[in-house]
């Protein structure tokens, strides 16, 4: 439901635009929004997934063989031997960390093939119906509500759908943007593994202040087999990417309802136990629905108390 909602304000989004510019009738702008939105599906399936499997075998030797034979010594030449040691002890302390969770993605990825058919089935069915009668559910929601407190309930609905709609499209075009930067960067730098890393620096910055730190992770481990010039250059651009990236989320998202970082980390760390892998990417759009929630019903009767 969350990936599906998250689906149908892209949709709505390209439809708009289609209208908006082009003149075209909306439900052929919502048709052809779908249609490039499956394409997109499509393409990622077929041309980049099975490009990224290979890199991840690949990339699981790159480690391997980097913690064997301890890569990140040729950085001091034995010139710093405490600086040495004490980054020793601390990417050999990543390893078992590193390793575990790559293994447990691998051990669960044929789990997730049974289930992916469904998923899409049910997301496709959502994501049509969804969006041609969208426009049919917001001008009858006032009748989900009773009377009563059906004016405080619809500026509730309102209110969380605009939010989550702005919180939505602006971290998958952030997400794009860090992906597709990424990718030209490393390219340019001549960074091995480029389409696995640009795809997981795309995919971690859809759970925000957490995510940037995965992300770092391989990238300064194979930023650190290319040298320490090249290492360095690829931690400024990215940080300037994500810097960049960053600007354009308050700037779109200024006014909107937005939670405090701390309640963020909480709420990864919450529904990430709760929903397992998938936690941390659906984690923030509930913080937004509780907190608006709470500002609509639950602070008017703490003030009444």
């Amino acid at each position: 439901m969350v990936f599906s909602l998250g689906i149908l304000f892209v949709v709505e989004l390209f439809s708009i635009l289609l209208t908006k510019f082009f003149k075209i009738p909306k439900k052929i702008s919502i048709m052809i929004s779908i249609i490039i939105l499956f394409a997109s599906v499509v393409f990622l399936m077929f041309f980049l997934i099975p490009t990224i499997i290979g890199e991840v075998s690949n990339f699981m030797n790159f480690l391997n063989n980097f913690f064997k034979n301890k890569d990140w010594e040729v950085l001091f030449n034995n010139n710093f031997p405490e600086i040495e040691e004490n980054m020793s002890n601390f990417i050999e302390s990543l390893e078992p960390k590193i390793m575990e969770f790559l293994n447990g993605m691998l051990v669960q990825i044929p789990g997730y093939g049974q289930k992916i058919g469904s998923f899409l089935f049910y997301v496709a069915l959502i994501t049509i119906y969804g969006s041609f009668y969208m426009d049919n559910f917001k001008r009858g929601v006032e009748k989900l509500f009773p009377k009563s407190v059906r004016a405080v309930s619809v500026k509730f609905v309102a209110d969380l759908y605009k939010d989550l709609k702005h919180f939505v499209v602006t971290t998958l075009f952030a997400a794009l943007f860090v992906g597709i930067a990424a990718f030209f960067a490393m390219n340019f730098l001549g960074i091995r593994y480029t389409i696995l890393l640009a795809f997981w620096a795309a995919l971690t910055n859809f759970i925000p202040v957490v995510g940037v730190i995965f992300e770092f992770i391989p990238l300064i481990l194979v930023g650190i087999s290319a040298g320490i010039t090249k290492m360095l250059i690829l931690l400024i651009i990215m940080s300037i990417i994500h810097f960049s990236a960053f600007i354009f989320f308050l700037f779109v998202l200024k006014g909107k309802s937005s939670i405090n970082p701390v309640a963020i980390i909480i709420s990864i760390l919450v529904f990430g136990y709760i929903f397992g892998t998938i936690g941390p990417l659906i984690a923030v759009p509930i913080g937004i629905t509780i907190k608006v929630f709470w500002t609509y019903y639950i602070t008017p009767m703490l003030e009444r108390g």
